[in-house]
């Protein structure tokens, strides 16, 4: 009875967390800007339109991306082990963490 009493929350938590990109912003939505001062402002400051990137380089991006870490052979099993033997401390550790970034 008291494992569901925090699982639920900690699940909750959690879908919500998945839920909310991280990196959604507002600022295409209402775009306030005439076209005159938006060409001026690409002619001053020499901005260019995005190239979206090919199907290959998309691929890259995903799958051979850098993500910045290296884990050790050590320290993927002491996570899985945690995660194993104290799923709710795992999930509060990750929780933790991803709202200090």
């Amino acid at each position: 009875m008291q494992s569901k009493k925090v699982l639920i929350p900690v699940a909750l938590l959690l879908l919500i967390q998945l839920s909310v990109p991280m990196c959604y912003t507002f600022a295409q939505d209402n775009l306030v800007i005439d076209h005159e001062t938006k060409e001026r402002f690409k002619e001053h400051y020499g901005l260019d339109e995005p190239e979206f990137p090919s199907s290959k380089q998309q691929q890259n991006i995903l799958l051979g991306g850098d993500f910045g870490f290296t884990p050790s052979g050590d320290a993927v099993v002491v996570e899985l082990t945690i995660l194993i033997r104290y799923p709710l401390i795992f999930i509060s550790q990750q929780l933790v963490h991803s709202l200090k970034s």
